[in-house]
């Protein structure tokens, strides 16, 4: 009985000590789905390496001159502890004319809006009507906006050559850049990222529809980036031996984890590699939220005007993403239909010329089906004379001749309503496929509706 007692006793402790190692260990084993506590959250924001992808250094051009000030001035008072992947410091390069040149347009928009508004009031012969008098104060208005909006896009247009942006970025960033893959990495890391993103391993898997068929290998690293950025980001946690936080306004489910619209945190898996990789901390915030966790871990001033307009430039990117996406997915679609329907006219076309060259082989046809039958009376004739005539020879030679064109005419024609046939089966077809996608496309403007 006490051997019974003390099997169970032990059986109990063993439960208890198993309960609570298991307990224990798993942070560790799913370190991506727990949050820090506020202590572990302080010493992150003293000790940790902080990250920038290219996206927030290129909003730096969407904001406001204060909102950037503030900004830039944050990164100053932390510059010892920043750093910049190769990779991201080359994206924010590459592309950003593109995002200079798209302010520049959203005041050329603005100015031509404005112009139009303006020609429908000066319009007295519909309405709206509007007096002379509010008239030419509304113009006196509208000319100064206009003049100011063109002021202010000229600042955009400096940028092009005199960039004090990129300046301020270069000064906070000296010596705080990786350094680049060689070639022979970066083919093994798309090597890598193919298999990584079949099996939607995170980060980049979102960017699957990126030209990386491309023959071009700077199109190829394109598709890759993220991993490139990812990799590099790893690379430098272990070689420094400190965590970090990665600042990004890449809003896609392969960096973030979401449910029901709402961003939880960062993608788990990413957590967890970054984990078995660094042994070390990762976290993840967007632009506004890292501004609103300065205030409270370095003790600085920073308004909540300036974490609105943040938020408010980020979701304005989105949709302008958003627009441009749905904007090349309607080109792409009316290229789809504009190539099929070109196929569908060069098949009419085809339909046509084949019927035409059925016609003519068939009149053709007929003529040498006369002809052969008024042979055939001749040669009737010729074998009844009984003496040897001197135009049997030519008679049959001209018969062989005929018949060798019938032959040929009869095999073409054959040929020629196969190639009908077939032209009217693909001209079917694709006058399905045609009336398939108009029926998508009205599906799709009904919804986007």
């Amino acid at each position: 009985m006490l051997q019974y007692h003390q099997l169970a006793e032990d059986y109990v402790q063993h439960n208890i000590i198993y309960r609570r190692v298991v307990r224990d260990s798993m942070k560790d084993l799913f370190p991506g789905h727990f949050k820090e506590v506020e202590r572990q959250l302080r010493e992150i924001w003293d000790t940790s390496l902080f990250v920038f992808d290219a996206n927030i250094l290129l909003n730096l051009y969407r904001y406001s001159d204060t909102t950037r000030q503030e900004f830039l001035r944050i990164l100053e008072k932390i510059k010892d502890r920043v750093w910049l992947p190769h990779r991201a410091a080359e994206e924010y390069l590459n592309s950003r004319l593109s995002v200079i040149d798209q302010q520049e347009k959203s005041y050329d928009d603005t100015i031509k809006a404005i112009e139009i508004f303006k020609r429908d009031l000066e319009n007295t012969r519909q309405h709206p009507f509007v007096s002379q008098d509010i008239m030419t104060k509304v113009s006196s208005v509208f000319d100064e906006l206009c003049a100011e909006l063109e002021k202010n896009k000229s600042v955009h247009t400096t940028r092009i050559y005199n960039d004090e942006i990129k300046d301020a970025v270069a000064s906070i960033f000296k010596d705080r850049v990786g350094f680049p893959y060689e070639r022979s990495r970066l083919e093994k890391l798309i090597s890598e990222g193919e298999e990584r993103y079949k099996q939607k391993i995170p980060p980049g898997f979102k960017d699957g529809s990126k030209s990386g068929d491309s023959e071009v290998f700077t199109e190829k690293c394109r598709k890759y980036g993220d991993l490139i950025v990812w990799t590099q980001v790893i690379e430098k946690a272990i070689e420094s031996g400190k965590g970090v936080v990665l600042v990004t306004d890449d809003k896609k489910e392969d960096w973030w984890e979401k449910f029901k619209g709402k961003t939880i945190g960062p993608h788990p898996e990413l957590v967890k590699e970054f984990k078995d990789r660094a042994n070390n901390t990762f976290y993840m915030y967007q632009a506004d939220r890292f501004l609103e966790l300065a205030r409270e871990n370095l003790g600085e001033q920073v308004s909540d005007e300036i974490v609105a307009e943040i938020r408010e430039v980020r979701h304005s990117e989105k949709l302008a993403q958003r627009r441009q996406k749905e904007m090349e997915y309607v080109k792409k679609r009316k290229n789809e239909i504009n190539r099929l329907f070109k196929e569908l006219d060069y098949s009419k076309h085809r339909l046509v010329a084949y019927d035409e060259e059925r016609h003519v082989l068939q009149q053709r046809m007929h003529e040498l089906e006369s002809m052969r039958k008024e042979m055939r009376r001749h040669e009737e004739y010729l074998m009844r004379e009984d003496h040897e005539n001197p135009e049997f020879e030519l008679f049959m030679k001209r018969n062989a001749t005929i018949s060798e064109e019938y032959a040929q005419v009869r095999k073409n024609l054959e040929h020629s309503s196969i190639k009908f046939n077939e032209m009217q089966m693909s001209m079917m077809a694709l006058e399905k496929e045609v009336a398939h996608r108009m029926k998508m496309i009205e599906q799709e403007s009904a919804e986007d509706s």
